[in-house]
């Protein structure tokens, strides 16, 4: 389930557990709402309460550090490339066809990540969309004639090493969502919450307003982790304008 799906469902069936708890009272017994029971429903309500707002904390929380994550692996992979480049510079016209290869990846790259942004595509989909030239062949041909150019070869290839791992770390977070585990333990939780909500209400108008807000807000929640987890094909989208300057500028 993508971010949207999950507020969407959040919502309403928050809603709907509250609209729930507002019309069993209307059957219940009076003797059974009585203030004792009122407190016990409270006592349950703000204990369920304190930990839903834990666990999206705690989601909130780790879906920022993804974010952040996402955005600083999409920087380092394009400063990489600006220094491989440099490297490939000592050997001239040499390393024409290596330049051309990486500039072909990288905006295979750019073109599949903008694809994403707009469509919720999976890993495999993602794989077969990839433009995976290698250009560590490429820079292996490259014939080293002296020390210098023995070392600055050696340097270019561990540098193709890291920007091949950072680009399929970065395609295989396309699918990071929320785990449906997760997505359904919040929800029961929230099903509890809004319940007993519902119940001890009064039927008037503030209380069906205040219940539509607070299912507005725990959605808002669950939309904002999900989409900051997912940074790429998300809400909070994860620039890819470092890499376009890479691929622009070379």
């Amino acid at each position: 389930m993508n971010s949207i799906d999950i507020a969407i469902t959040t919502f309403f069936v928050t809603l709907l557990a509250g609209i729930f708890g507002f019309s069993i009272t209307l059957r219940l017994h009076e003797s059974w709402l009585d203030g004792v029971s009122r407190d016990q429903f409270k006592a349950i309500r703000n204990m369920i309460g304190s930990l839903l707002a834990v666990c999206l904390g705690f989601l909130l929380v780790t879906a920022k550090s993804n974010f952040d994550k996402k955005v600083d692996e999409v920087r380092t992979q394009a400063s990489k490339v600006v220094l491989l480049h440099r490297v490939l510079d000592l050997f001239g016209d040499e390393a024409n066809e290596a330049r051309a290869k990486i500039v072909h990846t990288l905006q295979g790259q750019i073109d599949l990540l903008q694809v994403a942004s707009a469509n919720y595509i999976d890993q495999k989909e993602a794989f077969k969309k990839a433009k995976i030239d290698s250009f560590r062949e490429a820079v292996l041909s490259i014939e080293a004639k002296d020390e210098k150019k023995s070392w600055a070869k050696t340097a270019a290839l561990n540098l193709t090493q890291e920007i091949t791992g950072i680009k399929w770390k970065i395609y295989n977070d396309l699918n990071a969502n929320i785990p449906l585990e997760v997505v359904i333990f919040l929800i029961a939780l929230c099903v509890t919450v809004f319940f007993n909500f519902g119940v001890i209400s009064h039927h008037h108008w503030t209380a069906a307003l205040g219940l539509m807000t607070a299912s507005l807000c725990v959605s808002g929640a669950n939309l904002s982790a999900g989409g900051a987890r997912s940074a790429i094909p998300g809400i909070f989208h994860c620039s890819n304008r470092p890499s376009e300057i890479c691929s622009r500028y070379y």
